[in-house]
């Protein structure tokens, strides 16, 4: 019943604003207007709104900027930083034949950059319907990444360490899209509509990686492993793109 609710809510308040219009009014955005767009999914079920994704999939801050009343900017911007933690500690039998407590702390992180760039052609003539053709193209540089390890082993006779240290290249990627899509007007700079891409996309990650592993004995002296080499991939892709979607936009 509460879904029912929101639902007839907003259909109530769409079309009170659209009656409260009168044929004079402008509803599409002209020169010097930006714009703000999110995706709409799980209308039925579960309404969510979020951030619009680029040609590869990835989310980003989505705007548009009306150089002409028929032509607009698209612009894309978007970073990541990952930072993920392990930690575990449990009562283990040593290589010594003793039990001691093993805990292993670890961390992996990574930094990721996006933009893209396109052009909108609107090709609407009517007050409410605004369809559009254009092209987007985007770059995003993969961050390397970090690993920071640390495993103890605590027994009677003192405490083993080791420190593990590896880093690997990141990347980039390219993509190259075409779309095509509409809006619809339901009131003034609002709108509903939908948007589909076609893209060339290429992707490569990886290069060179090295690691080190420092270990500390009970008993004895320090000694250190280091190795190095390369490891990589690429993928290149043609085909539809995920920016297909429901999308609502706000003009101002």
């Amino acid at each position: 019943m509460k879904k029912i609710a929101i639902v007839f809510t907003l259909i109530f308040i769409t079309v009170f604003t659209v009656n409260a219009q009168t044929e004079d009014d402008r509803l599409k955005p002209i020169e010097g207007d930006w714009g703000l767009s999110l995706n709409i999914s799980g209308i039925i079920d579960n309404i969510v709104i979020e951030n619009n994704k680029d040609s590869l999939g990835q989310f980003n801050l989505f705007a548009r900027h009306y150089l002409k009343d028929d032509l607009a900017l698209r612009v894309g911007f978007g970073v990541a930083y990952l930072s993920q933690n392990f930690f575990r500690e449990d009562s283990v039998t040593l290589s010594s034949g003793n039990r001691g407590l093993q805990s292993i702390d670890s961390t992996i992180s990574r930094f990721d950059f996006k933009v893209s760039i396109g052009i909108e052609k609107h090709l609407g003539t009517t007050r409410r319907l605004d369809p559009y053709v254009g092209g987007d193209l985007m770059i995003m540089r993969i961050g390397s990444t970090k690993t920071d390890a640390n495993l103890d082993q605590t027994d009677v006779t003192g405490t083993h360490k080791e420190q593990i240290l590896l880093q690997q290249d990141g990347g980039a990627a390219f993509g190259l899209a075409g779309i095509a899509g509409f809006n619809y007007f339901i009131s003034k700079n609002l709108s509903l509509g939908v948007e589909f891409g076609y893209a060339f996309t290429y992707v490569k990650a990886g290069g060179d990686f090295s690691g080190s592993n420092v270990v500390t004995p009970v008993s004895g002296s320090q000694s250190s492993t280091f190795v190095s080499g390369k490891a990589g991939a690429s993928q290149t892709t043609i085909g539809a793109t995920s920016t297909g979607g429901i999308m609502l936009s706000f003009f101002f």
